[in-house]
């Protein structure tokens, strides 16, 4: 029964999953973030830098000055001595302040103002010589500072980086490993486009989540919350003043959000809708042109993209709105700071370096919430995946042994099969199989025949648990099989279907279908059913290319690998669901000797198209409706003259 979990819009749950998938990777999610708040630190530390460079050493003529009594680290000027009041412990109480002014390359001692005395050059180049050494370690520490950042952003980026590909190289296994699970009923209601758009477009744009989001988003954040302290700890009045502008912010990107998140939806399902469309008109492509319907398609799948397209310009101008919105308040921001701080630095009440550091943190206050926007697209994205791999890895049709039928077993020989009232349904209420009772011993061949849908094909795929009965057991040597591990019992069987898929690879893969078995059981079996025939005379014999889908190859040397694929796992129990019906009568001649010799002791199960192919079947069951109506071999059939007798004329009369 196909279970369905609905997922609501809900975004704490959504991003609780996408925490859920990178938890096996948390130390290495860890590690990037100590990384990155190293590198947060540093990107914050060099304007600091800066500005002490240029607070403290290289506007060091502006800075106060008190007159002292020792000549140590000062200022001799005409035998008095001063220093900084920035160079002081404490400052004599009612000291007066001197400064130094340049004027006409001359440089002088200044005192409320006025110009009271000539420096002398050399004795002012002596004095400047600590503030040029400060200046030259500042410069070295910020060197420092850059090499550091850059490798702990190496770092930062390698280990998200490769943290992110494993996350998604998990979601990617899981999410097919999922659906490879799963009954015929859930492939015959998924579209294959949407599931190949599950597996890898909507992994890959968790890929940028993960690789550009779950942890530079953390980074981003610290950056602002960094900021904001620092600003507050320099001046909190400026601070403040640039923090009116946060709640205006706050307000777009709410806005903003809610929307970019509708959106983001709805272009996934039109993506995955493109998806469906394109891989159904490119399977059918040869129906396509035998109908010439190309301009028609085109015109449908033109539709389908413009739609997408469609939505697409709708994320682009919102997004395009609200960046040079951001972009527009930053700089009335900046406007303001020079403004207002300008004039505090000329009032004197702020030093110019804390107005020159104020503006850096501006500029770097709105890079992360520039980022963090571009980031928050990537996140929807996210979102708007996650939320279908969910739906998807919720939605359980898996066959699953069920214990509680063993009690059903019954004494069985090894190789034999048994329905016993079976009845089902693909549509409830919509029986297509009503009430079928069989017995095949170990050995036996038998056969159903019948027109379309009288269910012969379905019996196949009950037999190997591809759907689960309504009602009633059926029993593979003596075990209900659906007390048994699906695996095992379908290395008990061995299909033969008239529709044969090849993989890309070559015949060699084909045949073992990447199993290990040595090229002499590989050739052996291809000889059994004259495969081996054709395959030598490929260039390169087993080793040939084999194209998508095997377009190289007839129909019959298809249904001929089919064959040996079959015969070289041995199986308990052959089934030949119309093997021969695509096959040319020169080919099925060949094969007929091949297929004698596979089912000697072996329990065989055909479903047959051509009658002319099962007269030498121990038992033929003839069905109708769901219903078996006729049993018996091909002679006591035909005495009969019921309905097998009818479908053999017909062909008979068709042949003729």
């Amino acid at each position: 029964m196909q279970k369905v979990v609905n997922v609501k819009e809900d975004k704490s749950k959504l991003f609780k999953y996408l925490l859920k998938f990178a938890k096996p990777y948390t130390k290495q999610l860890l590690m990037a973030l100590f990384f990155v708040i190293i590198s947060t630190l540093l990107s914050l530390l060099n304007p600091y830098l800066v500005k002490i460079a240029i607070d403290d050493y290289i506007s060091g003529d502006v800075i106060p000055m008190v007159e002292v009594k020792t000549s140590e680290d000062a200022l001799n000027v005409g035998g008095r001595y001063f220093k900084r009041t920035t160079e002081l412990k404490e400052v004599p109480e009612n000291a007066k302040n001197f400064t130094i002014e340049t004027h006409e390359n001359e440089r002088y001692l200044v005192e409320d103002g006025k110009r009271i005395e000539v420096i002398d050059n050399d004795v002012y180049k002596d004095y400047r010589q600590k503030d040029i050494s400060a200046v030259t370690k500042i410069g070295l520490y910020y060197l420092i500072a850059v090499f550091a950042n850059f490798l702990a952003t190496w770092i930062f980026n390698f280990t998200l980086g490769k943290s992110g590909a494993s996350i998604i190289y998990d979601i990617r296994k899981l999410t097919f490993n999922h659906v490879l699970e799963q009954n015929h009923t859930f492939f015959n209601n998924m579209p294959v486009g949407r599931l190949m758009t599950r597996v890898t477009s909507d992994t890959q744009t968790l890929s940028q989540f993960y690789s550009n989001v779950l942890i530079s988003f953390i980074a981003d954040f610290g950056v602002i919350v960094g900021i904001m302290v620092l600003m507050l700890k320099l001046n909190y009045k400026l601070a403040l003043m640039c923090f009116t502008m946060i709640p205006v912010i706050v307000a777009i990107s709410v806005v903003f959000r809610n929307i970019q998140f509708r959106i983001f939806r709805a272009a996934r399902t039109k993506l995955s809708i493109i998806n469906t469309v394109l891989n159904e008109y490119l399977s059918g492509m040869s129906i396509i042109r035998i109908f010439g319907k190309e301009r028609k398609m085109e015109q449908k799948f033109d539709d389908r993209n413009k739609d997408y397209l469609d939505t697409i310009l709708k994320q682009v101008k919102n997004h395009a709105f609200f960046r040079p919105t951001i972009e527009i308040i930053r700089s009335l921001g900046e406007a303001f700071l020079i403004y207002y701080g300008g004039g505090q630095v000329i009032k004197s009440k702020i030093e110019f370096g804390t107005l020159f550091l104020f503006i850096t943190y501006l500029k770097q206050f709105f890079r992360p919430i520039m980022e963090i926007t571009e980031r928050y697209n990537i996140m929807q994205l996210a979102f708007a995946s996650v939320e279908k791999i969910i739906k998807l890895l919720e939605t359980d049709t898996k066959i699953r042994p069920l214990p509680e039928y063993a009690k059903e077993n019954i004494e069985a020989e090894e190789g034999s099969i048994e329905f016993r009232d079976v009845r089902f349904s693909y549509i409830p209420g919509e029986e297509v199989l009503k009430g079928i009772n069989f017995k095949v011993k170990k050995g036996e061949s038998v056969a159903f025949v019948g027109a379309t849908g009288a269910g012969k094909s379905s019996i196949m795929s009950l037999l190997a648990r591809f759907y689960d009965i309504d009602s009633g057991n059926i029993f593979v040597d003596g075990i209900d099989i659906r007390t048994m591990d699906t695996d095992e019992l379908r290395r008990r069987l061995g299909f033969v279907l008239q529709d044969v898929f090849l993989f890309s690879g070559d015949i060699k893969y084909n045949i073992t279908l990447g199993e290990k078995f040595n090229d002499e059981a590989i050739e052996a079996a291809s000889k059994r059913v004259r495969a081996d025939d054709f395959v030598k005379h490929l260039s390169e014999g087993y080793n040939t290319p084999v194209q998508e889908r095997g377009s190289t190859l007839s129909t019959g040397q298809r249904q001929l690998l089919s064959f040996a694929r079959t015969i070289l796992r041995d199986p308990e129990i052959l089934i030949l669901d119309e093997a021969t019906a695509s096959i040319d009568t020169e080919t099925e001649i060949l094969i007929q000797e091949g297929l004698k010799e596979l089912m000697k002791n072996r329990t065989t199960i055909a479903i047959a198209h051509r009658l002319s192919t099962i007269s030498d079947m121990d038992r033929i069951y003839v069905m109708n409706k769901g219903e078996i109506v006729e049993v018996g071999n091909h002679e006591e059939l035909m005495e009969k003259r019921g309905y097998y007798y009818r479908l053999y004329q017909l062909q008979l009369d068709k042949k003729n």
